[in-house]
């Protein structure tokens, strides 16, 4: 019968250097405690022992190897040089090193997701407050409240801005899209939409997806408004931005502008979204997301607005 007796070994290991090192350890190294000092740095295997000095040794080394040299981008492939056994072992301290870092990324990047989530939420968020100012829709009642605010729109511009009217909706373009709005189910209801609008100061309108609410109402406001040469102008308001670009360039067609027209002065329509707005001052109907809306109130308020249309209002909550 033989018998054996088995020593396990533990080493640590002590680099001193000269001058403090500009370069970043990698403290976090399996089975081994790192203590890290301006001029010198500790490795000891505290989980994992070998069956000889030699290996404890050797194991200390790749681990303090590792540790030093890992982040820097010229000792990528300095483990190359070490022998097969401890090449594993180091690329093994790699990969726990790239676990690590992934996870810390995973939990920025749901930290930054949330913040950017946050951000939109109060940029689309919903809490606009209608009040009295909204239900100034004739000339005299604008010019009232531009005496208090600053705000007034001459004469001039108004008859312009009938008699452009007056030009756009007899051209050849309006009038062939004005064949499309007739067949809208919500045309039908038209007048019965503009009398009530003009005699009340809110008005909820309800209608089957794609009836034309987003489209036409804001459009037959628009229409009504300037035929008459009454001062106007129309925020309507969508939850994202893409819908407010998307409605304002159909709208613009459909009032038979052209195609590169929208938020010019050739055109009555723009839009107005978070860091991007294309208006003028011909602009009359603006589509704009509910968080531009919001900060212009609460930079002072939108006196020259006669008419605020929210849109998509069951999705607000």
């Amino acid at each position: 019968m033989v018998s054996a007796t088995t020593y396990t070994c533990r080493h640590s290991l002590t680099i001193t250097w000269s001058k403090a090192q500009e370069f970043e350890y990698d403290e976090d190294v399996p089975g081994v405690t790192t203590t890290i000092r301006t001029l010198w740095a500790k490795y000891e295997a505290t989980s994992v022992a070998t069956v000889s000095v030699e290996q404890s040794e050797s194991y200390i080394s790749t681990a303090a190897l590792f540790s030093i040299s890992v982040a820097l981008p010229k000792e990528e492939k300095v483990y190359l040089r070490l022998p097969s056994n401890w090449r594993e072992l180091y690329r093994e301290f790699v990969d726990h090193r790239q676990a690590r870092l992934d996870a810390a990324d995973r939990e920025a990047i749901k930290h930054y997701r949330s913040i950017v989530l946050e951000q939109i939420e109060n940029d689309e968020s919903d809490g606009v407050v209608l009040t009295s100012r909204f239900k100034l829709r004739n000339q005299a009642a604008v010019a009232s409240s531009a005496s208090n605010s600053g705000y007034s729109t001459p004469v001039r511009e108004l008859e312009s801005l009938r008699e452009l009217w007056a030009q756009r909706a007899a051209t050849s373009s309006y009038q062939r899209m004005l064949v499309g709005r007739q067949n809208l189910p919500v045309y039908g209801y038209r007048d019965s939409i503009l009398s009530t609008i003009d005699k009340h100061q809110i008005t909820i309108i309800c209608g089957e997806t794609g009836c034309g609410k987003s489209t036409q109402i804001p459009s037959f406001i628009l229409e009504h408004e300037l035929s008459q040469g009454k001062a106007c102008k129309v925020y309507c308001t969508e939850p994202r931005r893409i819908s407010a670009i998307s409605l304002a360039q159909r709208v613009s067609e459909e009032l038979g502008e052209g195609p590169r027209d929208l938020g010019s002065m050739r055109s009555v329509v723009g839009y107005a979204i978070r860091l991007e707005s294309k208006t003028s001052s011909q602009t009359r109907l603006v589509y704009a997301t509910v968080g531009v809306v919001l900060r212009m109130l609460e930079s002072g308020g939108i006196p020259e607005v006669t008419h605020l249309v929210i849109d998509e209002v069951h999705e607000r909550r």
